[in-house]
């Protein structure tokens, strides 16, 4: 069993709060399962418009591939050192640990055993 990354798009954008973003995880859980849900923890706190620009340009300097716009993490989590935050947030919405820990990386590494083995 794979895992979906989680990288929402959020219904209220750059103003999107952790709340927002717990909301977001509770609605893919339900579809795919706690087992198979992860969060993507690809931030990219301190990289500026020059790194995007490099990002989403076929090659990083062919042809634009996409745009990403403004791009400002859920407020509560905005930069690493407010990732625990979000295991605060989930478990106050009533998740259970274990699920939890699922969600914040266990589901990853499953994953990755499988793949690589031990």
């Amino acid at each position: 069993m794979g895992v979906t990354m989680f990288a929402p798009f959020l219904k209220k954008g750059i103003d999107s709060t952790i709340e927002d973003y717990c909301e977001a995880i509770e609605y893919v859980m339900n579809i795919v399962g706690e087992d198979a849900i992860g969060i993507g923890t690809d931030f990219t706190q301190g990289h500026g418009q020059e790194f995007f620009e490099w990002l989403t340009h076929d090659k990083g300097y062919a042809r634009r591939l996409t745009d990403f716009g403004k791009i400002i993490n859920p407020k509560g989590i905005r930069t690493i050192g407010e990732f625990p935050n979000l295991t605060e947030a989930l478990l106050k919405r009533g998740l259970s640990e274990t699920q939890v820990r699922k969600i914040m990386g266990e589901n990853w590494v499953r994953v990755l055993k499988d793949v690589w083995g031990n």
